[in-house]
């Protein structure tokens, strides 16, 4: 919370001198239902400036707990195992394969629900749904029940994420577009490492279904205060592009895999995101295996180390991304190439090395290079959707992100981790995770060979973006 108000008011005011040129169309009115704010809301919303510090204030919220409750399980695994009698392989569909289809799968026409006018009721709606699933996961007297709920919490997060960008896209102009973006992704950085943090030390000091109702009880809070108090952004339309009706589902996607830059970054994130995803899924259990620890003190140890530079990587990188992209617009797809390049070698040797404190040390750079470029890619995504297609893009990139990576990522280990379990005892997670990480190099490739079109594509997006209809 203190890091996103930080780095909110630190754009306030460059904000105030966009927001003047803001045309009145695109002023921000955000009150819902001023009674119940009373006099609150008139003292916050009576300027441009504080309202959208406001609404990135709130949108950093949801996308914390929204990351802390996707990724809990992974601290909670060993705990869950022992509890339910899980295997590997049914551990790596609870946070891989299962959970990866139903989020997938959903994002694509909710997302277009949100581009249709209705941003803050989807939103509204999923953090409700989500965390009352949270909160059955902590109930869950079996394995097949922690499953069902677990496949409802990414039901309810398929709305989350593309709908927290579009909305902080049509709020922030151009220019600040990227670092509000990264705020919203350090946040959710900052929910990972409070799952593993948090969630590991509730684990060790009361259970593991503790640590679910945690992560469900803000969520009801969050919910009315976006229903309340957000109202849906104004409409903007390209000048240059005549009033249609609004794509539907299967229309908007073929349009964007039309886009030669988009299909690039789309399927190279897809494929680095196997390695980032086994990662996230699977190293707390390697280092509780490899080093004999508990879940609280993985949590307190790399869980914060980790965490902390993921932190850092995300919110550098947006604003890395937007100073060389002043320079030249390729410049984010090489940066997001060059650094899955170094993640690679990075990761080999922290699952190879024989001391935990060299393991610790190794974390550091290893998260930055993984997640240094989140932010950057969502940005790109916002710039070559358009501005009618920013939630319906965004849902199409997860969609290959998540298939690949938090389905296939954590499966495949999980199922390797078994298949290498009688030749190689503890040391099968450490093979199965260096297996993994070979995606960052020929994701990296990928992506880099979109920068031979991007400029042409972007400036395609803006002129050929789609009239809203509400």
């Amino acid at each position: 919370m203190r890091d996103a108000v930080t780095n909110c008011s630190g754009i306030g005011s460059s904000l105030a001198g966009e927001t003047a040129r803001q045309p009145a169309a695109e002023a921000v009115t955000i009150v819902r239902c001023p009674r119940v704010m009373a006099g609150v809301v008139t003292a916050i919303y009576d300027h441009p400036v504080r309202s959208r510090l406001y609404i990135l204030t709130l949108l950093s919220l949801i996308a914390l707990l929204s990351s802390y409750d996707r990724y809990l399980v992974a601290i909670l695994v060993e705990d869950i195992k022992r509890d339910l009698g899980a295997s590997d392989a049914q551990m790596g569909m609870l946070t891989g394969f299962g959970f990866a289809c139903v989020y997938s799968l959903l994002a694509i026409p909710v997302s277009r629900m949100s581009d249709g006018g209705r941003r803050t009721a989807v939103l509204s709606l999923s953090v409700g749904f989500w965390c009352i699933m949270t909160a059955l996961c902590g109930l869950a007297s079996n394995f097949a029940m922690l499953l069902l709920a677990r496949l409802g919490v990414a039901a309810g997060e398929a709305g989350s994420v593309p709908t927290v960008q579009a909305l902080v896209a049509d709020f922030f102009p151009g220019r600040w577009r990227s670092t509000a973006l990264s705020i919203t992704v350090v946040m959710a950085g900052a929910g990972f490492t409070l799952a593993n943090g948090g969630g590991g030390w509730i684990a060790e000091h009361w259970n593991w279904r503790a640590a679910f109702m945690a992560g469900a009880a803000p969520g009801p809070l969050l919910a009315g205060l976006l229903w309340l108090t957000v109202r849906e952004p104004a409409p903007t339309a390209s000048p240059h592009v005549a009033t249609t009706r609004p794509m539907g589902s299967l229309a908007a996607t073929a349009h964007l895999l039309q886009v030669p830059t988009f299909r690039h970054l789309c399927l190279g994130y897809a494929l680095t995101s196997i390695g980032t995803y086994a990662c996230i899924a699977w190293m707390p259990a390697f280092l509780m295996r490899r080093f004999a620890m508990g879940a609280g003190q993985v949590g307190m140890s790399y869980g914060i180390v980790s965490g902390s530079a993921m932190i850092f990587a995300l919110l550098a990188g947006g604003l890395l991304a937007d100073f060389l992209a002043r320079r030249d617009r390729r410049w984010p797809l090489w940066q997001i190439a060059l650094s899955f390049g170094a993640a690679f070698p990075l990761t080999i040797a922290s699952l190879f090395v024989d001391e935990l404190n060299a393991a610790m040390a190794l974390a550091i750079p290893m998260t930055i290079a993984i997640f240094g470029c989140g932010s950057v890619a969502y940005n790109l995504v916002m710039e070559l959707s358009g501005p009618h297609l920013r939630a319906t893009g965004s849902a199409l990139f997860l969609l290959f992100v998540n298939l690949f990576g938090m389905g296939l990522g954590p499966s495949l280990v999980g199922w390797l981790s078994d298949l290498l379990g009688s030749g190689t005892g503890a040391a099968s997670l450490q093979y199965s995770l260096a297996m993994a990480s070979s995606t960052f190099i020929g994701g990296g490739i990928l992506i880099a060979l979109g920068s031979r079109t991007v400029r042409r594509d972007i400036a395609s997006a803006h002129l050929r973006g789609i009239k809203h209809l509400s």
